[in-house]
């Protein structure tokens, strides 16, 4: 019983200390979206970093590892990467972002993180708003 309780409160513990948030001193947000439940690509997950401003527009995206097919994944960066740059993020979530063809499930699984990482934030901070 008490290693099962122990174990409970780890878990609670580190899961109260992974949020996908954090906030700069200089008021610039990153939004991990590891641990976030998106769509993912044709190989797994696609995880980002978002960056954003002390305005809370989009700054960059930071590319995590995955296991997309290379060859296809740099297309999806290529095309993808900027799109998002200098939009707030309350329009970032609600853009019609076009997939790469040829890159689909690639594609969808980084607009899906992209949507949920700032959905989550927007949650945090908003209320959704």
């Amino acid at each position: 019983m008490k290693k099962a309780l122990l174990i409970a409160s780890v878990a609670i513990a580190v899961a109260a200390s992974t949020t996908p948030v954090k906030k700069g001193q200089d008021g610039t947000i990153t939004i991990n979206t590891s641990t976030l439940k998106a769509d993912e690509g044709c190989f797994g997950p696609t995880p980002v970093i978002i960056h954003l401003d002390s305005l809370e527009r989009v700054s960059r995206i930071e590319f995590l590892p995955n296991e997309e097919t290379p060859s296809y994944w740099s297309v999806v960066v290529d095309r993808l990467s900027h799109i998002w740059d200098g939009v707030p993020a309350g329009e970032a979530v609600r853009m019609e972002v076009d997939a790469v063809s040829g890159a689909t499930y690639s594609s969808e699984g980084l607009i899906s993180n992209v949507r949920a990482g700032i959905t989550n934030y927007l949650d945090i901070a908003h209320g959704g708003k």
